[in-house]
């Protein structure tokens, strides 16, 4: 067999495959024992047919076809093999010649995945939130735990943040009430709980008894009048804290003083600042990543197949869980629509993480040590109850060690460029790298979040075309 390459239109390539008419012998067996199976012919049990007989009653261009047709996938795949090609998709495949004998041509369309550059990454720098506890950040924390054994005293004075007011709120659109925004007897916190907007710019500043007008208006472009307000003030009060005392540190919690408690509570923060810090770290290094990426429209083809394994392991999940899907969508809200949408944006944006890391295997030569593999291939195997040897074996044979191999290098890639890149919190100040990689065994891409804000990716490896282990 003998095989052409020649570029088409964008990612695709044409493939031409010439195969000798020798090659299709063990298809044209292969086809004959399948038909002979198949056909009941008088005198003759099923698969004992011989194949002249088969010839003479199905004819031997119908056979050849059905040879051909089966030993399709098997030459393509040796084609591709054989061209070293990353194929996401085949397009069409076409018989061109030698469908009644002699030599076969066949002419295949397939798209191959594409390879991105990511100039610049080395330059990279990237801002997460302080792993740094603050004396605000305690002293807030403090608060919030007194505030539950606060006691609310009614005051004489114009209302400031933080106080809660008994009010009755009427909104009207055109001249209509608005039933979920029209309240009566309803205990608001000023400057906490944003029930509608612009309410408490409307309360600061004014005392019990009082009546306010305000509007909300209407978003840009939408056509839709705004909302007019009015807010009668029937009570204000305060919360009276309690005094910041060991006494009262020992009835809010387990500590009999207050230093114990101010220390617990940094140590608690300061373990959270830090682990969020290290998610927003990779989070962030990949979706710089992806904004570097110079290929702006994703392939279909790797968006489906993200897509699918995206709805494959959602759809465990849930049989794990006994969760039956019309239950899940009534519980949330959510159409199948808007779930279908939700699934397939993070298919694409998966497609583009796993074009950045690999790209950045590719700049940074990344290799996975033999022994490294065979540990991982070992973890595999023992989680499965199987022989490591077997096991490898079997991964070799079907392809999927190279599978694990690439994941192993998008990880290694990913955890050398962390301990390149610039790191600065809120504020720019630098951020030591060793505290936020410090005791981090190296991270495989597939285990971080997704997004946690707009401009954050999650960061999944996973071959686009490959089955996982």
């Amino acid at each position: 067999m003998q095989s052409t390459i020649t570029p088409a239109e964008g990612s695709i390539v044409k493939i031409i495959i010439d195969i000798d008419e020798a090659e299709l012998e063990p298809g044209i067996n292969a086809a004959l024992s399948k038909l002979s199976k198949e056909v009941r012919i008088p005198g003759f049990r099923q698969g004992k047919v011989p194949r002249k007989v088969l010839e003479a009653k199905l004819g031997r261009s119908y056979i050849r076809s059905e040879a051909i047709n089966d030993a399709v996938q098997g030459f393509l795949g040796d084609a591709i093999k054989q061209n070293s090609l990353d194929v996401i998709a085949t397009q069409s495949v076409n018989i061109k010649s030698g469908e009644e004998s002699g030599p076969v041509v066949l002419e295949a369309d397939v798209e191959i995945r594409p390879e991105v550059n990511i100039a610049g990454y080395k330059g990279l720098k990237v801002e997460v939130p302080s792993p740094v506890v603050s004396a605000q950040d305690i002293d807030n924390q403090i608060k919030r735990l007194r505030e539950q054994f606060g006691e609310l005293k009614e005051v004489d004075r114009p209302i400031k943040e933080d106080d809660q007011v008994s009010i009755d709120l009427d909104a009207e659109r055109d001249g209509e009430k608005i039933p979920g925004l029209s309240v009566e007897d309803f205990l608001y916190r000023v400057g906490g709980d944003n029930f509608v907007p612009g309410l408490d710019e409307a309360l600061l500043g004014h005392s019990s008894n009082e009546e306010v007008a305000f509007e909300v208006a209407a978003p840009d472009a939408s056509g839709v009048s705004p909302i007019n307000c009015t807010v009668k003030i029937k009570k204000v009060s305060e919360l009276e804290l309690p005094d910041l005392t060991d006494e009262w540190a020992a009835e809010a919690s387990e500590f009999q003083t207050l230093a114990e408690l101010e220390e617990s509570i940094r140590e608690q923060l300061a373990s959270g600042k830090l682990s969020r810090a290290k998610m927003m770290l990779r989070d962030r290094v990949v979706g710089a990543l992806v904004e570097l990426m110079d290929l702006k429209e994703i392939p279909q083809a790797l968006i489906q197949n993200e897509f699918d394994k995206l709805v494959h392991d959602f759809s465990h999940r849930l049989e794990e869980q006994g969760i039956p899907l019309e239950q899940y969508l009534s519980v949330t809200g959510t159409t199948s629509e808007q779930l279908v949408s939700q699934i397939m944006a993070d298919a694409a944006n998966q497609a583009k993480i796993d074009l950045v890391l690999r790209a950045l295997v590719r700049e940074e030569a990344t290799v996975v040590p033999e022994e490294e593999l065979d540990e991982e291939i070992k973890a595999y195997a023992d989680s499965a109850g199987i022989d490591f040897q077997l096991f490898k074996e079997q991964v070799t044979t079907n392809g999927q060690i190279k599978v694990v191999e690439l994941e192993m290098a998008k990880s290694k890639a990913l955890e050398n460029l962390l301990k390149q890149v610039e790191i600065v919190d809120e504020d720019g100040n630098s951020i030591d790298r060793e505290i936020l990689l410090a005791d981090d065994e190296p991270s495989n891409p597939d285990d971080i979040d997704g997004p946690t804000d707009e401009n954050d990716q999650s960061a999944s490896g996973g071959a686009a075309n490959d089955d996982s282990i």
